[in-house]
Parts: structure tokens; C-alpha cells; sequence
């Protein structure tokens, strides 16, 4: 069963809304003369899915990835010449970080439009809660996940389901108003979506 306020499952509604799709044929290799830093090719890997190879053999331990530089360095003993293949599978627009800033920022348009519930990411930044303690909804994560994908591509974002669509491919509009449309949306859909007029902050 789902954690629907767990970061990872916003990461993975927010990059199925962008069409950031997992790839899963990233393959690196390189001979070991002297360094063992190595920067791998694609620049969004996830990092739970790197294998690491010497000489064919799997390393189960003995290296570590940096996400923010995209170098794998390994610190098992190496020797000139050794073949080091790395495996991984990746994204192809962005990584986890940039979601994860993005999906943080977007819970100032919940307070600018009034909304009555205060998002916050927990001190690990690994769950969404509410200022009082409450976790959020499954609709709310999915409301979040909506706003997060159109603060990141407000141009050309396309939702369309039986009871919600969103749209900027053919008009323009600004990401302010595909925001407001959606959360007005939302509250038609859900029924229970609550906005207060005298929280909400002039955001026109």
C-alpha cells in the first residue's frame, strides 16, 4: 500500500504528469588509471539502481554516489587497468532535488489562494504533513503533485481525465492562472476542497 504522503510517491505523480519517464539502459565503463571518481554520463540516475562492476564481479560495497556532482567514486582497492562497468537506470529532464525543491515551493500557492490547510515537509524532507500534524489526503498529494508539475512546466502541461483537464500545449496562459484553474477544479472534483477568501493573498 502506498504512503501517499511520502515525497517518493509526489516524485513519481509529478514526474508521470512531465512525462519524465525511468530509463533503464544506463551504462557506463571505464578503465581505472589512478582515479577511482568517476562522472557518469547521464545526469539524472537514480541512484537506488546503480550497480557497480570490477573485472565483472558485482561490488556490493566500497563506493558511494554524489548526487549533486553525478560522480560515483569507489573506494574498494583498485588496480591499473581494472574495468569498472556501472549500470544504473535514469530520468531524462530532472533529478529528484529540483522535483523535490519545486514540489516545497509549491505549497505557498495552497496559502496564496486561501487554502485552509498549511503544507510542510517533514526535517527529513521525506513526507508532506500539515502545520498541526495531520498528513494530507491522497487528493490533497494529488493536488500537490498537479501544482508542483505546472510550477516546473507551466508551458506545456496536459492533464486530461474523465473528471479533470489542464491544459497549456495550444494556449498560453501563465502559471498563476494554470494554477488557479486547477485548484478550482480540484474543489468541483472533490467536493471538499476548502478556500478561504480571507486567507487568500493577491496573487493576480
Amino acid at each position: 500500500m502506498s504512503n501517499w504522503n511520502s515525497v517518493s510517491t509526489i516524485l513519481r505523480l509529478t514526474r508521470a504528469l512531465l512525462k519524465d519517464r525511468l530509463r533503464t539502459d544506463g551504462r557506463d565503463s571505464y578503465i581505472f588509471q589512478g582515479s577511482g571518481s568517476f562522472t557518469l554520463t547521464e545526469d539524472y540516475p537514480s541512484s537506488s539502481t546503480i550497480k557497480v562492476y570490477k573485472n565483472g564481479t558485482l561490488l556490493t560495497t566500497g563506493y558511494s554516489y554524489n548526487a549533486s556532482t553525478n560522480i560515483l567514486t569507489i573506494s574498494a582497492i583498485l588496480a591499473t587497468n581494472d574495468i569498472i562497468l556501472i549500470c544504473y537506470s535514469y530520468y531524462d529532464k530532472y533529478s529528484d532535488a529540483e522535483i523535490l525543491d519545486y514540489i516545497e515551493s509549491s505549497f505557498l500557492y495552497f496559502n496564496q489562494f486561501g487554502y485552509r490547510k498549511t503544507f510542510k515537509l517533514n526535517d527529513a524532507r521525506t513526507e508532506v504533513l500539515t502545520v498541526d500534524g495531520i498528513n494530507p489526503t491522497v487528493k490533497e498529494c494529488y493536488q500537490i503533485a498537479v501544482v508542483s508539475s505546472i510550477c516546473i512546466d507551466p508551458e506545456n502541461i496536459s492533464i486530461r481525465t474523465k473528471d479533470f483537464s489542464l491544459t497549456s500545449t495550444n494556449e498560453k496562459h501563465s502559471k498563476t492562472e494554470l494554477i488557479s484553474n486547477a485548484l478550482q477544479q480540484f474543489t468541483t472534483w472533490y467536493g471538499e476542497m476548502s478556500f478561504d477568501e480571507i486567507l487568500r493573498e493577491d496573487v493576480n
